[in-house]
């Protein structure tokens, strides 16, 4: 599975503190524990109220940049931070980042595509459009759809193509993990080639504990196909529930990451 490490955010109360104090060690900490607990990629978000979102973007990326050449995922709402954090991030040769994130919204479609058009960037494309986030599966996988026919227009191999189904809570809606992993599994079967991802966490909020929830939905949606999860890979249960799946995926050969884990007692 790929894996992001969406903890580099700064709507998070300690990360926003960071950015605004620009207390560099504080979030070059963050990069390398999430790269050493087994982040692919790494989600880069800015936004912090009251800030200036392409200051502090910039700022984060050359932060995270100087300790770690992982992949960035770069997050933000605002047009003018993407477009200045997938250059920043492209500068001197850098590996071309993931965007997060396109969707079926003409203000979102009007903003990233001309990105993913001229640096081929892989993007994830949520399944929602100017309406809002559809109820059924099938609405969702019209949106996939119209967005996988745009993109493939700008020239984006299917294989970077990262569509979300979209995780809601199943505290609010109880039919909420189902419509997810139905939609996932429309996806699968209706867009050959195209890879698969979500905020999974999602799905546990304002629950006890999260973690559990969290853990079994990964699991589920595993078992479906989904290529990726934005998680926070620092959560020791989480991970050894994703190197179980991959040695069961025949995505570990001969378990050699499992066995790895299990003799460093992180299998917990």
């Amino acid at each position: 599975m790929l894996l992001v490490g969406e903890s580099i955010n700064g709507t998070r109360k300690q990360v926003g503190e960071a950015i605004q104090a620009r207390d560099a060690d504080f979030i070059k900490s963050l990069a390398t524990d999430q790269v050493a607990a087994g982040a692919n990629i790494l989600d880069v978000n800015g936004g912090v109220a009251g800030g200036n979102e392409v200051d502090d973007l910039l700022w984060l990326i050359a932060t995270v940049r100087s300790v770690t050449d992982n992949q960035l995922m770069i997050d933000s709402a605002s047009p003018a931070a993407l477009q200045a954090g997938v250059e920043a991030a492209i500068k001197d040769g850098g590996t071309v980042p993931h965007i997060n994130s396109i969707s079926g919204e003409q203000s979102r479609i009007d903003t990233v595509l001309p990105l993913v058009e001229k640096y081929k960037c892989p993007v994830v494309a949520l399944c929602l459009n100017d309406e809002g986030i559809p109820s059924s599966p099938e609405e969702r996988f019209a949106v996939a759809k119209s967005l996988h026919g745009k993109l493939s227009a700008a020239g984006l191999p299917a294989g970077d193509m990262w569509f979300d189904p979209l995780v809601m809570t199943v505290s609010a809606d109880p039919t909420a993990g189902l419509v997810t992993m139905q939609t996932l599994a429309l996806i699968k079967a209706g867009l050959p080639g195209v890879r698969s991802t979500g905020g999974l966490s999602n799905v546990s909020f304002g629950l006890p504990n999260r973690p559990l929830l969290n853990r079994t939905f990964v699991a589920m949606c595993a078992g479906i196909g989904i290529d990726g999860a934005v998680l926070d890979v620092r959560n020791k249960q989480m991970m050894a529930t994703i190197k179980a799946i991959e040695a069961l995926r025949n995505e570990d050969t001969f378990c050699g990451k499992y066995l790895k884990a299990h003799r460093a007692g992180l299998l917990e």
